[in-house]
């Protein structure tokens, strides 16, 4: 009796230490960048040699300073990739989720034919580059809800749909949003659905942040989904929470 409860303690015990490195899913993705670093991220293939555009981690946010740089080198973005804490996440396979951020603008002033634009992508293809986007045009008052079959954001895009917005205030963070929902993708600004509309295309994919040619800044970053590990980014991955009970119950034996 006392071997047989011995090995199934023991049992139990290698079950827990094996959860520690991993992340249960049907969760939630929460990233704000307060550890200081970008892991997880990773450049596009249009800007990823241009290491001028991307000004780091500034007061707790990812921050991007496209200035100064030419007509054509302005464009950055980042997509979330995973890291190796993270290899069982397939980014490549999200295909329902939301995905939330806080974005804030540095001045409303932009170029006649592109005015200052930022935002977000989901499902986006890490092959091709195609995707959805939501972006910001505050000095044209509007957004506007894009799907593109590429990388690059100045060829093949199709308007889902726009409407009328007073433009963000300039430096105070606005909360956009991302929901994808089989062939629904839905558009929520400061907590209100904007824009609803319908697009079989783009089936799965990651999420991305990326602007074209003023300072824009991205935080508290979320996103939920079935296929999302329930993990914090900016502190240390933690074992689901019925292993840390199940860890627990071993101690009070």
């Amino acid at each position: 009796m006392w071997i047989k409860r011995n090995l199934l303690l023991i049992f139990s015990l290698i079950i827990v230490l094996s959860a520690m490195n991993m992340v249960s899913f049907a969760g939630t993705l929460l990233e704000d960048f307060s550890d200081g670093n970008i892991d997880g991220w990773k450049r596009s293939p249009q800007n990823e040699k241009n290491n001028k555009i991307f000004g780091g981690i500034v007061d707790g946010a990812l921050m991007f300073d496209p200035k100064g740089q030419e007509l054509g080198q302005t464009d950055c973005q980042m997509n979330f990739v995973g890291t190796p804490k993270l290899s069982n996440v397939h980014v490549r396979e999200w295909t329902d989720y939301e995905f939330e951020v806080d974005i804030k603008y540095s001045e409303h002033t932009g170029w006649e034919l592109l005015p200052t634009p930022g935002g977000i992508r989901a499902r986006v293809d890490l092959d091709s580059g195609g995707h959805l986007r939501i972006w910001l045009y505050p000095f044209l008052r509007k957004m506007i809800l894009w799907k593109n079959p590429f990388w690059n954001i100045h060829d093949g895009l199709v308007n889902l749909g726009e409407v009328p917005i007073e433009p963000p205030d300039v430096g105070k963070f606005h909360k956009l949003m991302l929901s994808c929902n089989g062939d629904t993708i839905k558009v929520f600004y400061d907590g209100e659905e904007k824009i609803t509309a319908k697009d079989d295309e783009h089936k799965s994919g990651t999420i991305a942040l990326d602007v074209c040619d003023k300072v824009v800044y991205f935080d508290n970053i979320k996103v939920t989904g079935a296929q999302i590990p329930n993990v914090n980014m900016s502190s240390p991955v933690e074992p689901a929470g019925k292993f840390a009970i199940a860890w627990g119950e071993i101690k009070g034996k």
